[in-house]
Parts: C-alpha cells; sequence; structure tokens
C-alpha cells in the first residue's frame, strides 16, 4: 500500500487567551458529571473540554474576525442540577451568555461604560463585575437565571483602566488598575460602589505599570497581585497593606491562580515559567515562600485556571505557544504533563480520494489542494467569505462544496477551466429562498451529487435538493429525529455529536452526547427507524464496515462492532470474541483517538502520534505479550485526566473487571480449541510468542508520524497522512531566558 505523507496544510490552532473550569474547586467530592473546561481562543472560538477519558473536544462555539475572548467566566448555582453558565468578554462593550445546547449566544448585554477589559463572577453565582476602559467598574445581576443580565450599579469611576477585578466575599471587589494601583470597592450597604482604599505596587521609572492579574485569598482575607514590572505581591485586605514582595519574574506577571486551601498559589507570565508558592507555618506566624518553577511553554503564558476534586488535582495553562498544558498541583515540580497541541477531535480537514483533494477550513477560509500525478500538489482554490464568522462545518462532492457558518450556508460550484494546467474556478449557487430558509448550520454533509443534509443550530435536519445549472435549492424532507426529555445538568447532553451515511447512502446514522447511538432510513425504501446502544461508555468515533456493520470506538477506547439492523444478534462475530481482549498497547494510548475508517477489511485508528489497524478477518490473539488479559480496569495514575468514573447520570461505577480469571481461562482454553483444535490446554509462553507471530497482523501500531491531523483512504491501494511539524507552526519571539552553559 502507498502511504502519502502530506506536510502542505497550514492548519495553525490560535492563541490561548483565557481559561475557566465550571464548577469550583471541591477537594472532599468526586467531580459532577457536568464538569468542563471552557477555552477562549485569539480567534473569538470557545472550546468546551471534558477532562474525562484522557480529555475530550466535545464543542466549539464559533467566533467571529476580530472578536478575540479576552475573559470567560461560569456562574454555577449551589445545586448540581442546574447547568452552569458560560459568560465572556472581548474587545467590546458587551458581555455575551453562551447557550450551549445551540452552540450560539444566548444574550448580548450591554454595560453601558467602556471596553471591557476584565470580568469576575461572586461566589454565590448570581452577580458579575466587569472592569472597563473607561476606569469603571460596572455590576451585573444575573441571578433572574439562564439569559437574565439586569444593571446592578456603576462603581465610583477613577481614570485607570481596571485590567483585572476579583471579587472579595460579598462585600467588596478589588480592580487591578492601570496606573500602577489596586483599588477596592465597596460592595456593602452603606458604601455601595464607593472607593474604600487605593494601593500602589512598585513603579517602572522608563513605562506605566500595569497590574495585570489578582487572586483574592478571602479565608484569609488577603491579596495576591501581579503586574508588569514582575512583581508578586502580598497584600492584607484588612489594613490595605503590603504584607509580602516577591521579585522572582522577570518580565510581566500575566495570571495568577490559587488551590482551594489557600494554602499555595501560582503564577505566570511572559517569561514563559510557572512559579510554586506556599505558605510555611513557623511558631509565631505564617508566611509565604517560592518553592519551585517549572518551564513547560515555549512562550507567553496568558491563562491559568486549577481545579480540585476528590481525584483529580491540575493546573491547567494556555498562551501563545497555543497548547492547552495540564499538570498535577500535587508534586507540582516533578510531576508528568501532558499538552494539547494540534489536537484534531473536531477535524477541519477534509480528503476527496475520487478527485485527489485535501480541502482545509479555519476562520473564515477554505483552501483546496490537489494532488497530483508527478507526486507533488498545487493549490487549486482558496475561498475567503466575506462575512466575519468562522466556518463550522465544510463538506465536498462531486463539483460542489458546501460551506456551513452558525449564520448561513453557503453553496459553491468548482469548475475545471484549464484541465491540463489544473485551473479552476468557483461560483456561488445564489438561491434567496435557500438563504431565507435556512439561518445557519452545524453540519453539513453530502449524501449525493446533488442532495445535501443541513443539521441547524437547533438540531433540525433537513435534506435539500441542489439544482447547480438553474441555481436552485429546495427543500425535499425534514427528518424527523427522536425526542429525548431526559432532564440533565448538560445543556447539550441530547445534541448530535457525530452525523455519517452508511456505505450505500441510504440510512443516516447519529451519535449524541447521552451515549445513543440512532439509525434513520433516507427514502421510501429504507429501513424503519433503529436505535442502537445507549451504552454507559459514550461512543467517540464511527465508522462503517459494510451496510449493514457499525464499529463503535467508545470513550474508553473500546472497539464494538454491531448489527444495524438486527436488533436480536446487536453484536457481531468478531466483536463478541475482541472487543473484550484488545490489545493493552491501544486501550492505554496517551493521546485521544482522532478518527477512524474501514479500507480492505481493515479498521484504521489514528491519534496525534500514532496509527494502528485491526484486520477484521482475523482474531486478536489472547496472550501475555499482547498483555490483553487484565482482571480489572486499569485506572490511569498520571493524574493528568479525569477517571473516577462518574457516568452520565453522576453514578461512581464501580472499577470491577466484567469477566472474573476463571471466566477468561475458560474462554481462552474455547478459542484455543477453536482456532488451534488443540485438547483445550492452556499454553506457555513459548507457543504464545509463535501465535503472536502467526497473528501478527491482527493488530499493527506504529508512532513514526507525528503531529497528524489525518490520517484517510486516499485510492485502491493509497492512505494519506496529514502531518503538521510543530516547527512548521509560525510563531511570535518568545521571552529570551538567560542560558547556563555548563
Amino acid at each position: 500500500m502507498d502511504l502519502h505523507r502530506c506536510r502542505f496544510v497550514d492548519y495553525t490552532p490560535h492563541t490561548i487567551t483565557s481559561l475557566a473550569f465550571s464548577r469550583p474547586s471541591s477537594p472532599e467530592k468526586l467531580a459532577s458529571a457536568d464538569f468542563r473546561l471552557a477555552v477562549g481562543r485569539s480567534n473569538g472560538d470557545i472550546e468546551i473540554w471534558n477532562p474525562r477519558h484522557n480529555w475530550i473536544h466535545e464543542l466549539t462555539l464559533a467566533g467571529a474576525k476580530g472578536r478575540s475572548i479576552e475573559g470567560l467566566v461560569w456562574s454555577s448555582s449551589i445545586s448540581d442540577n442546574e447547568p452552569s453558565r458560560l459568560f465572556s468578554i472581548g474587545g467590546s462593550t458587551y458581555i455575551t451568555e453562551w447557550d450551549l445546547k445551540t452552540g450560539r449566544p444566548l444574550v448580548n448585554y450591554d454595560c453601558n461604560a467602556g471596553t471591557i477589559w476584565s470580568i469576575d463572577v461572586n461566589s454565590r453565582g448570581d452577580k458579575l463585575a466587569v472592569g472597563c476602559d473607561d476606569g469603571s467598574v460596572v455590576v451585573v445581576d444575573i441571578s433572574g437565571g439562564s439569559g437574565s443580565l439586569e444593571y446592578d450599579i456603576i462603581c465610583q469611576r477613577q481614570d485607570a483602566r481596571v485590567l483585572s477585578l476579583k471579587w472579595n466575599g460579598e462585600e467588596q471587589i478589588v480592580g487591578g488598575c492601570a496606573d500602577g494601583r489596586i483599588r477596592v470597592w465597596s460592595y456593602g450597604d452603606n458604601t455601595k460602589g464607593r472607593i474604600l482604599s487605593t494601593m500602589r505596587v512598585d513603579k517602572s521609572k522608563t513605562e506605566s505599570t500595569l497590574v495585570w492579574t489578582l487572586e483574592v485569598l478571602p479565608a484569609k482575607n488577603q491579596l495576591v497581585s501581579g503586574d508588569s514590572t514582575g512583581h508578586v505581591k502580598i497584600w492584607d485586605l484588612k489594613y490595605f497593606s503590603l504584607m509580602q514582595s516577591f521579585k522572582i519574574h522577570d518580565a510581566d506577571v500575566l495570571s495568577i491562580v490559587r488551590d482551594a486551601k489557600e494554602e499555595r498559589f501560582f503564577s505566570a507570565g511572559i517569561d514563559r515559567k510557572i512559579h510554586q508558592y506556599d505558605l510555611l507555618h513557623t511558631k509565631s506566624s505564617t508566611k509565604w515562600v517560592h518553592s519551585f518553577n517549572r518551564l513547560l511553554h515555549s512562550n507567553d503564558i496568558r491563562a491559568m485556571a486549577v481545579t480540585e476534586s476528590k481525584s483529580f488535582k491540575v493546573l491547567v495553562s494556555g498562551g501563545v505557544e497555543r497548547a492547552i498544558t495540564i499538570q498535577p498541583i500535587d508534586n507540582f515540580q516533578d510531576s508528568k504533563y501532558k499538552k494539547l497541541l494540534v489536537n484534531q477531535q473536531i477535524s477541519n480537514v477534509l480528503v476527496v480520494p475520487e478527485q485527489k483533494l485535501v480541502i482545509l477550513w479555519q476562520d473564515q477560509v477554505v483552501k483546496i489542494w490537489k494532488g497530483l500525478s508527478n507526486g507533488k500538489h498545487k493549490l487549486i482554490s482558496k475561498l475567503t467569505l466575506s462575512d466575519d464568522e468562522n466556518i463550522t462545518s465544510v463538506d465536498f462532492k462531486n463539483k460542489l462544496l458546501a460551506v456551513a457558518k452558525m449564520t448561513s450556508v453557503k453553496i459553491y460550484e468548482l469548475d475545471e477551466v484549464d484541465p491540463e494546467n489544473d485551473k479552476y474556478m468557483i461560483n456561488k449557487i445564489r438561491d434567496e429562498n435557500f438563504d431565507s430558509m435556512i439561518s445557519g448550520s452545524k453540519k453539513v454533509k453530502f449524501i449525493s451529487d446533488s442532495k445535501l443534509l443541513i443539521l441547524t443550530p437547533d438540531e433540525e435536519l433537513y435534506q435539500f435538493s441542489i439544482d447547480a445549472e438553474n441555481s436552485q435549492i429546495s427543500l425535499d424532507d425534514q427528518i424527523e429525529l427522536i425526542e429525548h426529555n431526559a432532564s440533565s445538568s448538560i445543556s447539550y447532553n441530547d445534541n448530535v455529536k457525530t452525523l455519517t451515511l452508511t456505505p450505500n447512502h441510504k440510512n443516516i446514522v447519529i451519535s449524541r452526547f447521552n451515549g445513543s447511538i440512532e439509525v434513520y432510513p433516507l427514502g421510501e425504501d429504507g429501513f424503519t427507524l433503529t436505535k442502537l446502544s445507549n451504552s454507559s461508555s459514550q461512543p467517540h468515533l464511527l465508522a462503517f464496515r459494510n451496510d449493514n456493520e457499525l464499529l463503535v470506538l467508545t470513550n474508553d477506547n473500546k472497539i464494538l462492532e454491531f448489527n444495524l439492523f438486527n436488533q436480536d444478534q446487536l453484536l457481531t462475530a468478531w466483536s463478541k470474541r475482541n472487543s473484550e481482549f484488545l490489545p493493552r498497547q491501544f486501550t492505554s494510548l496517551d493521546d485521544k483517538p482522532e478518527g477512524m475508517f474501514v479500507k480492505k477489511e481493515r479498521l484504521w485508528v489514528y491519534g496525534t502520534s500514532w496509527i494502528c489497524y485491526f484486520d477484521l478477518t482475523k482474531n486478536i490473539p489472547i496472550n501475555k505479550v499482547y498483555k490483553n488479559i487484565s482482571t480489572g480496569k486499569k485506572r490511569r495514575r498520571d493524574g493528568l485526566s479525569l477517571d473516577d468514573d462518574v457516568d452520565v447520570n453522576g453514578d461512581v461505577i464501580q472499577l470491577e473487571s466484567s469477566l472474573k480469571q476463571s471466566e477468561l481461562d475458560k474462554l481462552k482454553r474455547k478459542i484455543k480449541e477453536d482456532e488451534d483444535g488443540n485438547d483445550g490446554e492452556v499454553q506457555d509462553d513459548g507457543e504464545d510468542e509463535d501465535i503472536q507471530e502467526r497473528d501478527s497482523k491482527a493488530f499493527s501500531l506504529t508512532e513514526k508520524y507525528r503531529p497528524i491531523m489525518k490520517v484517510a483512504d486516499f485510492g485502491p491501494n493509497e492512505l494519506l497522512v496529514v502531518e503538521r511539524p510543530y516547527f512548521a507552526l509560525p510563531t511570535t519571539p518568545a521571552f529570551n531566558l538567560p542560558k547556563l552553559r555548563v
């Protein structure tokens, strides 16, 4: 098989500008079922990540050009049943509340003050405070529930920009300003809105000092500040006086976060290092000491967030390097860490093997490359949309290109003008009726050369016919999806996660975040609706072996194969024999699988740093070399992923093996009898190795290619691997740390 390595796809992730966890830390409790991380990017996108099962990228809330996310907060009620609400700010006078179910802004609230620079939510989760460009601090009441933002007060104005903001209990708001001062506003009854005190940080002689970040320790009534001179200072909020000062950073301190017990905090900024400080108890007093630092980032650190639950205590950081970096806060100085950089769980690359096309979309641009017969490639088309919104989905079939955004769907025709020189022209198919009918889409998928499926933000699925010659796009049908009314603290729990078609294009198969897989017929000759499974472990990826058999990779790296239209025999023979005995090499992979597909009876699965295949015509050997006879689920011990096994309903699943050792031995003997025709005795290691040698092609894994964005079928005997080397990513100059020469 020919394998093409392709490195010309110039995808570049965006700078991380803000990070926020959906629930406050509670070290005694297990994390709630709706526990998520929101990641704000400089292109206006907000990513929602689930820390379970090795970090799952669940959603991307599409932003728009010039609307960087400069601050994110979640407001969560005391009860775990109410979904947390997500708010963002970014270079405007508006606070945006997001609807995670539709992926659209729920409300844009104008604060009627200057451009907003900072935002914080109080501990009760019913008030937002924002710091503005004109020196004012605006308090907004959000106690009315989802979508409700009401003006409360504007605090006493001063002249400097409010760059950072924190609530101190319910009585005070502390702001770090652009004139080197920290101001404390009262939110108490008698002095509401007034400035109580002003504290000064050390001023730079050459430029104005900016107080970039604040962190309040409410139980100790202390404040930690970080500024543009590189100082980290601890203040007493009772007497508004300086207690301690550290000059450890070589440049601006941009982010400070603390743990739940208020006994350690972390600072980071432009000099790329994260520093840890601990509270030291002596006989007469307590004081803060600088403990450790780590250099894990290659550029400025813009944001950090800490979360603590019973089994999961991590510090997450990100910035100009674009990677989400995760590390445990216990043994911070030398613990294992994880980076999510080119992590394409939601892919923005499309491969069209029939025409040898590779398509990339990002922000408002679609690029189409063609693989030429001489082994080279050529950029045949670049489409830049005039609207500001970011693209959510793209699909291509024959000559038609569908481009979806949250506000519109556009259809284009790719015409070959000069075949010899590979010259193409893109023409838009204009149909005003269609534009008024569809107001946006999360996913688009071609059924055939002229039929298109559109999934709207409101989770409605429509089928359209496209007549390119007459520029007409007409509605064929609305596909009625099953209603799910299960109450959940995750607002998008019933949303469609993946949408795919059977190879004969007669049925649609969708999986949802709640774990269900559903099959819908297309046209009148199709089968009736089937609901396949509602497994406690949710489906992560889907792939078809043929029109009747569906392979499902679950979030915990288990592969199941279902008979689509045989409810009596739901699992296929291959799945019954092999699903329990996947090689440990595969089930314990560090990188989350990004995609899978079937080609010539081989199931290909790939992640950022690995590609593997399973031969579906062979059984996976059960032996010690494969290490796939384990008597229990192996819990991850690195602490980088949330694996306390809380299922969708919030119940804790006991880590018990589905098969006892005696049953495993019995099954193993039976399989040996079936496969080898021997007397059923368990064989020793030597014979096990022979079996592995003979059946070595049943499973194969390589880590030769990295970082991988996409692996796809590229023709009868061809595979395409799209790589994006880290060194090829454009970057800005990083802070130059002094080098030690030994």
